[in-house]
C-alpha cells in the first residue's frame, strides 16, 4: 500500500546540528539526523515528507572526557539563549561563552530542522560580548529564502521591512534577534523560536521528586496509568505509587509493592522512593518525560542514558522511540553512553552510532559516524570497538586490519 503523507507527518523534527569552538570542540562538528544509504533497519527510519528520511536516535560513544557530553551542552546553551535564562540578560551582561582552550574567535552553532512541513536553518556566532552573526533561513515550496540576516549590526530583511528595522534598532548587541522579534510577536520568525520552546527536552540530572513524572502521575489517572504500565513491563515490582505533599518543595513519593506467598496469598508493602534502589529511581524520574516526549514528538537529549539503568531498562527506552507504533508522533532522541552492549547492527543503523574521540595534539573532540567506516557484513561492531578498530580516521576500503 503506498505511504501516504500530508503537509507535516511529523511537525518537529531535527535534521542537523553543527558547533564550531566551543568548550573541547574546536572546528565544525556536525550531528546528523538525516539518514544514509543503508539499506538495514528501514523500518526505524522518520519519513517528515515523501522525500527525507531522519533517524530517530543518535548514539554517541567515546572515552571519559573525549567530550561527548559537550555536543549536548552546546544543544543546551543554544536552547538556553533562544528561550532560557540567557535570553533574558540585559545589556552589557555577558553570554554564556565557552571557547575551545584559551582562543578569541567567536562560538558558532546552527541548527537545520522542520517545523510543520517547512525546512529550516537557523545560527548565529557570539562571544562573550555580543552576537557577530545571526541568520534565519526557510524552504517554503522547496525554494531557500531569507527572513533574516545581521552581521557585525548590519541587518537584512525580505518582509515586514520598517518593522523589523525599528526591532533591530532596539536589539542590544548581546541579545538574539530571534528572541527580540519573538517579544513583539513577529510572524516571521515565530515558527523557528516555538520549535526551540516545543522540540527541546533535556533529562540530564533530573531528581525524582523533581521530575516530569511526578507531575503527570499527580495530573490524572490516564498518564499514572501510563507509567504505572511502563514501571510493570520494566519488572521493578512496583504496582502503584501516591504523591504527598505536591506543593511543597520535596513531594513525598511512596512506591506500593505487590508480593505473592508461597501459599499464594497477596501481601503488599511500601517504600518511599528514597528506599528504592538508584536505578529504580532513575528510571522512575525518566519514564513521565520519556513518554511526554514520544506524545508531543519531542527530541530528548540524555546524557549516559545507561546510568544506573540496567542494560535491559536502557533498550526499552531506546526502542520506545524506534518503534514507530510506540513513537506515532516523530520523537526523536540523541544521547550519550558507554554501553557496548547496545552496539549491535541488529538495533541500530550505522548511521545512528557516532563516536566522539580527543586529538592527542590539539586535545580538540573529532565527531564521525560509524557509516565512514566500511566493516565487513556481519561485522562484531562491539568487539571491533573494545578493541579499538573505529579510531579517529575513517576506514575505506579493506585489508588486514578488519580481519580477525
Amino acid at each position: 500500500m503506498e505511504r501516504l503523507y500530508c503537509e507535516w507527518r511529523y511537525p518537529l523534527m531535527l535534521i542537523q546540528f553543527s558547533i564550531e569552538n566551543h568548550r573541547s570542540i574546536k572546528d565544525s562538528a556536525v550531528i546528523s539526523f538525516a539518514a544514509s544509504k543503508d539499506k538495514s533497519l528501514e523500518s526505524y527510519l522518520l519519513h517528515p515528507d515523501e522525500k527525507r528520511a531522519l533517524l530517530p536516535a543518535i548514539a554517541i560513544y567515546g572515552a571519559n572526557a573525549a567530550g561527548k557530553s559537550n555536543v549536548l551542552h552546546a544543544l543546551m546553551t543554544m536552547k538556553d539563549m533562544v528561550v532560557g535564562e540567557a535570553a533574558k540578560i540585559s545589556k552589557g551582561q555577558k553570554l554564556p561563552w565557552e571557547p575551545f582552550g584559551d582562543t578569541t574567535t567567536p562560538t558558532s552553532f546552527e541548527i537545520v530542522f522542520i517545523y510543520h512541513g517547512i525546512r529550516y536553518a537557523y545560527g548565529y556566532s557570539f562571544d562573550a560580548k555580543k552576537i557577530y552573526t545571526e541568520y534565519l533561513y526557510h524552504w517554503p515550496n522547496g525554494r531557500e529564502a531569507l527572513i533574516f540576516s545581521r552581521e557585525n549590526g548590519v541587518y537584512e530583511f525580505r518582509e515586514n521591512i520598517n518593522e523589523q528595522i525599528t526591532l533591530s534598532n532596539r536589539t542590544p548587541d548581546n541579545k538574539l534577534y530571534l528572541v527580540s522579534s519573538n517579544d513583539w510577536n513577529l510572524p516571521q520568525t515565530e515558527n523557528a523560536y516555538k520549535w526551540f520552546l516545543e522540540k527541546l527536552t533535556f533529562l540530564m540530572e533530573e531528581a525524582p521528586a523533581a521530575s516530569e513524572t511526578v507531575a503527570q502521575i499527580v495530573s490524572g489517572n490516564e498518564k499514572k496509568a501510563r507509567i504505572l504500565k511502563e514501571l510493570l513491563l520494566a519488572d521493578l515490582g512496583i504496582s502503584d505509587v501516591t504523591i504527598k505533599n505536591i506543593s511543597g518543595k520535596a513531594p513525598v513519593i511512596t512506591t506500593t509493592h505487590r508480593v505473592i506467598g508461597a501459599d499464594g496469598s497477596v501481601e503488599h508493602f511500601q517504600l518511599l522512593m528514597d528506599q528504592e534502589s538508584s536505578g529504580t529511581q532513575r528510571f522512575f524520574s525518566r519514564i513521565g518525560g520519556w513518554l511526554q516526549a514520544l506524545e508531543d514528538g519531542a527530541l530528548l537529549v540524555v546524557d549516559e542514558i545507561e546510568d544506573s539503568l540496567h542494560p535491559l531498562l536502557t533498550k526499552r527506552l531506546i526502542e520506545m522511540v524506534q518503534d514507530n507504533t510506540i513513537n506515532t508522533e516523530g520523537a526523536q532522541l540523541l544521547f550519550t553512553t558507554h554501553d557496548a552492549m547496545l552496539l549491535d547492527l541488529t538495533f541500530f543503523r550505522r548511521d545512528q552510532i557516532w563516536f566522539a574521540e580527543k586529538d592527542e595534539r590539539s586535545c580538540a573532540t573529532e565527531l564521525y559516524s560509524l557509516a565512514s567506516f566500511s566493516p565487513r557484513k556481519g561485522e562484531n561492531i562491539r568487539k571491533g570497538y573494545l578493541q579499538g578498530r573505529f579510531g579517529a580516521i575513517p576506514f575505506i576500503g579493506g585489508d588486514g586490519l578488519w580481519q580477525e
